[in-house]
């Protein structure tokens, strides 16, 4: 009896294992089915946003940054500055609108950067403040009439300006965290006429060989001379986008004696003359901004910039220098001064639209 009833609960038992096992193959197969058809769907979708992305008219976009850093010590002596303390405000915007029609396009681009940061060495000491200041606008419009699938006859009209300044205040008050909103101080305002190359989907490549540069405030010198440049915008891994700024301008002449602004110890405008050559009046800006969707728009954004601009940097070492102790602007040699590699970076909470 009991071998009986063994016999019969092992033959239950296969019975149940093979039920099983056939569901699960079961169970597989749809999974693989659905996932089958998923994947269409997704293909599809793409094939979609493809036909949207292309179609003629109007295309608004943009993404926004916001970088925030705090750091405080106090009393902290594994440190060597035990009470000091540092805050970093970032913001950033770039933004595009473009027209793309059968036999002309109009392609918009905006970029504005604005990035504090305030520094104590000793928070109970004023004197041991800093302050340094980041900022910039960047807004470009180019007009093209298509003469060929990838060739165009276009114009383009740009403009690089400040948005604030330091308020320097009195040789007493030089290091007050004062700002005063304030355009083309300095700022570069270029006009240029040509060809646009279109080589490849989302990229654009101008070659303007009839360009002139009025460089402000009206003291430095302004120019005659050719302009090229390049943008690209594209979604280079699904979630992460990447937009790219690259403008140059090649003077044909300019030499000579230009009178750089600045503030001097005082906080009054002032200038201060410099011997260029015409290579030294050769500018150029590349403008990147990486963006990384999370949720509906919301991510990490990553906003780079990097400049080269002897007459900006100039200005620069003229300022620092009149916030010396004892400034001496005519102990700088500016005119046998390089023409430095200018950065920027912002990263933080993004969103783009």
């Amino acid at each position: 009896m009991s071998r009986n009833l063994f016999l019969l609960s092992f033959i239950f038992a296969l019975l149940s294992f093979g039920l099983n096992a056939q569901t699960i193959d079961e169970l597989k197969t749809q999974k693989t089915s659905k996932q089958e058809q998923i994947d269409a769907l997704v293909t599809e979708i793409e094939a979609i946003n493809k036909k949207i992305i292309e179609f003629p008219g109007w295309k608004i976009g943009g993404a926004g940054v916001i970088g925030l850093n705090l750091l405080s010590n106090n009393d902290w002596y594994a440190l060597t500055n035990s009470n000091s303390s540092n805050s970093t405000l970032g913001i950033g915007f770039g933004a595009f609108a473009r027209l793309d029609e059968e036999k002309y396009f109009w392609n918009n681009l905006l970029n504005i950067n604005l990035t504090r940061v305030a520094a104590f060495t000793d928070k109970d000491i004023e004197a041991t403040k800093t302050i340094a200041l980041t900022n910039g606008l960047d807004l470009s419009s180019l007009f093209g009439y298509k003469i060929a699938p990838k060739w165009a006859i276009s114009a383009e009209l740009k403009w690089t300006s400040t948005l604030l300044e330091f308020d320097a205040g009195d040789v007493n008050d030089a290091l007050d965290d004062k700002f005063n909103f304030a355009l083309n101080s300095p700022g570069q305002i270029t006009a240029s006429a040509g060809l646009t190359w279109l080589p490849i989907e989302n990229l654009v490549v101008i070659i303007h060989p009839l360009g002139y540069q009025l460089n402000l405030p009206g003291d430095l010198t302004s120019t005659a001379g050719a302009k090229i440049g390049a943008t690209y915008a594209a979604t280079i891994i699904r979630g992460i986008s990447w937009t790219s700024n690259l403008s140059a301008f090649i003077p044909y002449g300019g030499a000579g004696i230009n009178d750089i602004p600045f503030k001097n110890a005082a906080g009054d405008d002032a200038t201060f003359g410099v011997d260029y050559s015409t290579g030294d009046l050769v500018t150029w800006d590349w403008l990147n901004g990486f963006s990384f969707s999370v949720w509906k728009g919301i991510g990490v954004s990553l906003q780079v910039g990097l400049r080269g601009n002897k007459s900006v940097a100039d200005i620069g070492r003229l300022n620092a220098n009149a916030l010396t102790a004892s400034p001496n602007p005519a102990g700088l040699n500016l005119a046998g001064a390089d023409s430095p590699l200018q950065s920027y970076y912002t990263l933080g909470l993004g969103y783009t639209f």
